[in-house]
């Protein structure tokens, strides 16, 4: 399971931003030199761009490289530390609970129209809004069992670019209790 997560947070967007250059190259090319456009280029790269875009974010909460201000929580250690992640992670899973559920009657309860030139459903691209959210959700679960057991030890770190202990246990350097 954690291979497909690393997949779709790592691997797929980095994909997509080589479809999407491949693809703008590629209309570029035929547009200016070959005097013709190619159908639904345009779409394809922002298809592309959007789901690139969220399914990183998703791969950036995993590493918790989003933007914050970390100058209470550097000044911080151990048990408080934790604690305070245990806070910022109680108010991020609320409101991305409500993004997911926003996001869930958006897709499920639109009536999408077509893309003129692909003839995909602009649904596609609402997922990805769905798809990122729930998969941020999940880190920040994964990260509030962390902090969690970090309030029972002092020696817990979570830095940016891991999710502490959890980290450790994925690359199998460490067990739950």
């Amino acid at each position: 399971m954690k291979r497909l997560m690393q997949f779709m947070e790592d691997d797929v967007p980095a994909v997509l931003m080589a479809v999407m250059v491949i693809v703008l190259s590629a209309e570029v090319f035929s547009r200016y030199l070959l005097g013709h456009s190619i159908v639904g280029a345009s779409e394809i790269a922002q298809i592309c761009f959007i789901w690139q875009v969220y399914l990183a974010a998703v791969g950036v909460m995993r590493r918790r490289r989003h933007v914050a201000v970390d100058v209470l929580r550097d000044r911080l250690a151990g048990r408080a530390r934790a604690i305070l992640d245990m806070f910022t992670g109680l108010v991020m899973g609320a409101v991305l609970t409500l993004a997911t559920w926003q996001a869930f009657k958006f897709v499920t309860h639109t009536k999408f129209s077509p893309l003129p030139a692909t003839g995909l459903s602009r649904g596609w691209l609402a997922a990805a809004v769905l798809v990122s959210a729930v998969g941020m959700l999940v880190h920040v679960v994964l990260q509030l069992a962390a902090s969690w057991r970090g309030m029972g030890d002092e020696s817990y770190r979570a830095e940016a670019g891991s999710i502490g202990d959890l980290d450790d246990l994925e690359r199998g350097k460490a067990t739950l209790p």
